[in-house]
């Protein structure tokens, strides 16, 4: 499949590349259909890339990169939709975003991917989890990233 992107130009991708999120994000409930691309390798952030929406790209991190006590607490029926068998590999992530001159994640509602069967879907996180969640400390070494 070829896609036009505003922040990486023509991509040619697999259809087994894409993720579907079939309640889309919040906010961007039309999107549903979706793929995760690097800079390049061992990138500490990725973009989730929507294959409908040529502009619409968000960075995300694996929350654990940042904060190695990171809990996920979710309703058990939020599973469901993701077809998630006992041994399926999941990947959590958070979105980047900036705020005040800093860099923030939102742990509140992160991105739950069920990798096998290439489903999405973006959670309540029922833990003491910040929507704003500060990087202070990372920040400087992010601006040279981003």
């Amino acid at each position: 499949m070829d896609i036009s992107t505003s922040r990486f130009g023509a991509l040619t991708i697999s259809m087994n590349e894409t993720i579907c999120f079939p309640s889309g994000l919040i906010g961007l409930e039309d999107c549903r259909s979706w793929v995760l691309l690097s800079e390049q390798p061992g990138d500490r952030f990725i973009w989730l890339q929507s294959t409908q929406q040529a502009e619409i790209a968000l960075p995300l991190v694996d929350p654990r990169t940042f904060i190695s006590d990171f809990t996920l607490q979710v309703e058990e029926s939020d599973w469901t939709p993701l077809g998630r068998r006992e041994n399926d590999l999941v990947q959590v992530l958070v979105t980047l975003g900036q705020s005040h001159g800093g860099f923030v994640l939102n742990l509140l509602a992160p991105l739950v991917i069920n990798c096998e069967r290439r489903i999405g879907r973006q959670v309540f996180n029922h833990a003491d989890a910040e929507v704003n969640y500060r990087l202070d400390a990372f920040s400087a070494s992010l601006q040279r990233t981003a």
